[in-house]
């Protein structure tokens, strides 16, 4: 039995307590912490928690109940300063994305981590949707040939993310996941916003970027929350053209499991996409939980993560000058 505790008890936290632990009887959550009084009030209503298991400081909640990890599903602004504290306090931490808004300090908090000797994972789900390791080993196989263009869609009528800076709330998965498919990194990125971005705080509603990759890949992506038509999947609508053919990953309306080769001659062939052991968020749980055992490693850790941190710095520094803009290498 893994022992843990859950820093931030709202919305995202109550989903986590609700849909994510018990999906894994062998992680136990011991301790519940949030800085609000309110927020501890309402989940200890709403989840009926012993009040003796809810704390106000992640220091006093691993004192209590000495357990040895951390998850932290808090609000973006708070990660870097929630990162510090666990890591500080000598907890291994599984933390949402992105773990920073700049490359610096990112790579900080990773150097953190791996000086005291702990695991620390970021929660980049997305690898954990049954296309994304299909797709990556038909690249490493070159079952197009070599890749030529790569084009990426991503629409939902979806008030979150209209709401917030997308490129913050969901461009960090993608560009993620470029890294992910292709094992390469980010080179640079013109990104144009929806709407005037000064700063990470700054609303829009979506973007049009062109993200350049190691080895002169290209990857034509456009982020759109408004609007209509049908929903794409959360990953988003990928086609990847090669010499021999054509990979597709997604369709809409929301059919993420939909992967198909199109040859020269237009033929397509769909590829079978099994199930995954555990989805999503419970995917990437399962992987930190075993790397705290000492088996394996998160599914992104922080140390790698942080070069998907530099192609989001890279994003929100293009969309506030309106230049081309290169990606932090080190």
């Amino acid at each position: 039995m893994t022992d843990l505790i859950q820093i931030g008890l709202g919305p995202w936290g109550l989903d986590w307590a609700a849909k994510i632990f018990p999906q894994l009887p062998d992680v136990r959550v011991t301790g519940w912490v949030d800085s609000s009084p309110d927020a501890r009030a309402a989940f200890i209503a709403s989840t009926g928690a012993a009040p003796d298991t809810v704390f106000a400081t992640v220091r006093e909640a691993l004192e209590a109940t000495g357990a040895v990890a951390a998850i932290a599903p808090v609000a973006i602004g708070a990660h870097v300063a929630v990162a510090r504290q666990v890591l500080e306090a000598g907890a291994h931490l599984l933390l949402e994305k992105p773990f920073a808004l700049d490359a610096a300090t990112a790579r900080e908090l990773a150097d953190l981590a791996a000086k005291r000797g702990l695991v620390f994972g970021i929660d980049q789900n997305y690898r954990i949707f049954p296309g994304a390791p299909i797709v990556r080993d038909l690249l490493a196989r070159q079952a197009v040939g070599t890749v030529r263009r790569v084009s990426l869609e991503w629409h939902r009528d979806h008030r979150g993310v209209r709401e917030s800076n997308a490129l913050v709330e969901l461009a960090i998965h993608h560009f993620d996941l470029m890294r992910y498919l292709f094992g390469r990194d980010g080179v640079a990125i013109t990104c144009v916003p929806v709407a005037p971005v000064r700063s990470a705080e700054d609303r829009t509603p979506g973007a049009s970027l062109i993200v350049e990759l190691d080895g002169g890949l290209t990857v034509d992506y456009v982020l759109a929350s408004q609007g209509a038509g049908p929903e794409t999947p959360w990953p988003g609508v990928w086609r990847i053209s090669g010499d021999d053919g054509l990979i597709t990953w997604g369709a809409a309306p929301d059919d993420h499991r939909a992967v198909s080769i199109t040859d020269p001659a237009g033929n397509v062939t769909a590829v079978e996409v099994p199930e995954l052991p555990l989805f999503e968020r419970a995917g990437v749980l399962r992987a930190f939980v075993d790397a705290v055992a000492g088996s394996g490693e998160p599914t992104s850790p922080a140390a790698d993560n942080a070069r998907s941190v530099a192609m989001l710095e890279a994003a929100l520094t293009s969309a506030r000058t309106g230049s081309r803009t290169k990606v932090g290498r080190w």
